[in-house]
Order: C-alpha cells, then sequence, then structure tokens
C-alpha cells in the first residue's frame, strides 16, 4: 500500500498536468474571465483527473492492454471473475475424498471480490475476501459461512472457513488450502474458467459438460 501511495504521488500531478493541457484547448471566449481562469486552473482539468482514475478503477482495470498499469498505479486487484472449474480433495472420517467443485468470483470494480464455492450438496459464500501480493505471485484469501446441509447433516454441519488460493498466471490456474472450525482441512485447484457468473452447481456443470 505504501509503494502505490509513493506512486501516486507522483502520478497524480502529472496527470494533472497532462489534463490541463487538454483542458486547455477548450474554447472559454464567451465565459466570463473569473470564470474562465477557475475552470481553466481548476475545475476542468481535476473533473478530467477524476473521470479517468475512475475509468481505470471501473472499466480499464479489467482490459488486459492496461491490468498491469491499473494495478501499479491504483492498486487494483488483477481479473480473475467468472466460474472456475475444479477439484477439492479432503479427508473425513479417515477416508481421502475428491469432488468436482466449482469457484464463483464477482468483480463488480477493480477492488471490490465476492467467492461463492459451489459443491453437489451446498453453497458457501464469501464473508471477507481480497487479493494481496504472495511472493513472485498473488495471492486470494477469503474467509466464508456455510450453513448446514439440509440432506447431510453429520457430515455437514454449519461452519465457518479460511481459504487461501494462489493464481498462476502463466497456466491460468488457481490452487490452494482451506481449513475450517471443524478442524478439517483439503486442498483445491482449479483449471478451467468461464467469464459467466453461474451461481448453481447444475448450472456450472452442465456448461463446462461435465
Amino acid at each position: 500500500m505504501k509503494n502505490i501511495l509513493n506512486r501516486q504521488l507522483v502520478f497524480l500531478p502529472i496527470l494533472y498536468v497532462i489534463t490541463k493541457l487538454f483542458w486547455g484547448l477548450i474554447p472559454f471566449d464567451n465565459f466570463p474571465e473569473m470564470s474562465k481562469d477557475v475552470l481553466n486552473d481548476l475545475i476542468g482539468p481535476v473533473f478530467l483527473m477524476f473521470a479517468i482514475i475512475f475509468i481505470f478503477i471501473h472499466l480499464l482495470w479489467k482490459v488486459p492492454v492496461f491490468d498491469k498499469l491499473s494495478q501499479f498505479l491504483f492498486g487494483t486487484k488483477p481479473n480473475i471473475q467468472g466460474t472456475w472449474r475444479g477439484q477439492l480433495k479432503y479427508e473425513w472420517d479417515k477416508k481421502e475424498s475428491e469432488n468436482t467443485v466449482f469457484l464463483v468470483v464477482r468483480q463488480l470494480n477493480g477492488y471490490s471480490l465476492d467467492i461463492w464455492l459451489l459443491t453437489n450438496e451446498r453453497t458457501s459464500s464469501s464473508e471477507f475476501a481480497d487479493i494481496i501480493p504472495y511472493k513472485s505471485r498473488q495471492r486470494i484469501i477469503y474467509t466464508y459461512s456455510n450453513e448446514e446441509s439440509p440432506d447431510n447433516k453429520d457430515k455437514n454441519s454449519s461452519h465457518e472457513g479460511f481459504c487461501q488460493i494462489d493464481i498462476d498466471r502463466l497456466s491460468n490456474t488457481l490452487q490452494g488450502l482451506y481449513y475450517t472450525t471443524r478442524k478439517t482441512f483439503g486442498t483445491l485447484r482449479f483449471d478451467r474458467r468461464c467469464t459467466k457468473i453461474i451461481m448453481n452447481f447444475e448450472g456450472a456443470r452442465k456448461h463446462f459438460g461435465i
């Protein structure tokens, strides 16, 4: 965060000068002298500057040509929005199991992040979620709550959990671990993504042809 603030201290004055130059090209001959000076020196350039920042945070952050620049200057998150197909491996009652699961990621802008994990029994939703730098990669961390499964209360009681999932941009995969308040843990790996937000397990399964 400190590095991003330092970059903005350099970038924002430069952006202001650039927007002021562009704003100065607009003719204001019919305006009174005082209002012309205010528009030229303050209101117009500042408005244009914040419009550019708004466009980056809400639109350009997910465009491949601008995403790295947006992350560098404004600390926006990498674009991982969509539905990811993957496998969950875990141990329960001294037996190892593996299930197909789907990770649904929604990003309304360059800072927001909401996550759902869809299984064949129920859906868990994030309470807190973020993407942070971790070594040479980006890491998703999120906490979630899971309601009791009505069909299998003994195995799937209500609980809370924590996930940490690393983003591998080269292979376009996600993989990591999860832990729960029931003192269980497992691994997650997602290897395919579609950009569509699919909020139910059967719909996601059909979309991926499973």
